[in-house]
């Protein structure tokens, strides 16, 4: 895991993004913040399994298609089967250890 601290590059109302193989955090104290870098860890393997690219793009039409049905970015954002995995499981340490491959899909409802 690579990080960049920018705060340009980190879209408003986060406090950092994960591309393959870098997470880009908004402020240097936010890398003190082991759940907020194990929740990107998460994405990390997430998007590790699904080859990036396919990652991106279903996670694109995941949020294109909840906030169609929800009318609400943030909403939207947070239900997103790689956000619940990720948010569900950030504050455990070893979530990653006996992670499945392509757990995310249990987080789609």
């Amino acid at each position: 895991m690579l990080i960049v601290v920018s705060k340009y590059l980190v879209p408003s109302g986060f406090v950092g993004i994960t591309i393959f193989p870098f997470v880009f955090l908004r402020n240097q104290k936010l890398k003190a913040n082991t759940i907020l870098l194990f929740h990107e860890r998460i994405h990390l393997r997430q998007q590790l399994e699904m080859l990036v690219i396919f990652f991106f793009i279903w996670y694109g039409i995941e949020f294109f298609i909840r906030f169609l049905i929800l009318k609400d970015r943030m909403k939207a954002y947070r239900e997103i089967s790689f956000e619940k995995e990720a948010y569900e499981n950030e504050r455990n340490l070893h979530y990653l250890e006996k992670r499945k491959w392509f757990s995310f899909l249990k987080y789609l409802k």
